[in-house]
């Protein structure tokens, strides 16, 4: 009589595990997966619906979300679906199946423009405002050769989201050390 009991305990268990997966499995949805310029970006920093990205106000409302671009700064979005894209035979490997793909691509009013001590400068390595945004340790990467780390007094980050005019890019203003030669020319 026992083994019955305990029969009947051990197979309302495993009905109740079984349904609470099945449950838990219904009530999952596979997430989009947004990247931007060839960069997958966290939910925490974009989160879009498929319908948002549909919609005519797209661009503004990835805009509006990262906080970082102006919409002009877009130049596309597209919307793929990740199991047609691996039935055409692309080379995509997915840890979790993403419901969808939605491929984000800036123009060049994306990269920073570098303002050093004063003076616009070209950095060794282009960078836009949102490489920034996912690694600030990339702006050491795309310092000028004749700049050190450790010659920075301060870096600052100037976005002009609601600034009319189109042509502004995201600033990096660094300001550094004075160095030897600087010091002689004021004697």
């Amino acid at each position: 009589m026992n083994k019955k009991i305990l029969m009947k305990l051990s197979l309302k268990r495993v009905l109740t595990c079984i349904i609470l997966t099945v449950l838990a499995s219904l009530t999952t949805r596979a997430q989009t997966l947004c990247v931007i310029d060839g960069i997958p970006l966290p939910d925490s920093l974009l989160h879009v619906t498929i319908d948002e990205m549909r919609s005519d106000s797209a661009k503004q409302i990835v805009s509006h979300r990262l906080g970082l671009i102006p919409p002009y700064a877009i130049e596309s979005i597209q919307i793929f679906s990740a199991e047609e894209q691996i039935k055409q035979g692309k080379n995509i490997t997915f840890c979790k199946l993403p419901a969808d793909i939605i491929l984000i691509r800036t123009n060049s009013l994306a990269e920073l423009q570098w303002i050093l001590n004063g003076k616009m400068i070209n950095p060794r390595k282009r960078l836009t405002i949102i490489d920034y945004k996912l690694s600030p340790q990339r702006i050491t990467e795309a310092l000028p050769r004749r700049i050190k780390p450790t010659d920075i007094l301060s870096a600052d980050i100037i976005t002009y989201i609601n600034d009319p005019r189109q042509e502004k890019h995201p600033t990096i203003v660094i300001k550094t050390k004075p160095t030897d030669s600087s010091k002689n020319k004021g004697h």
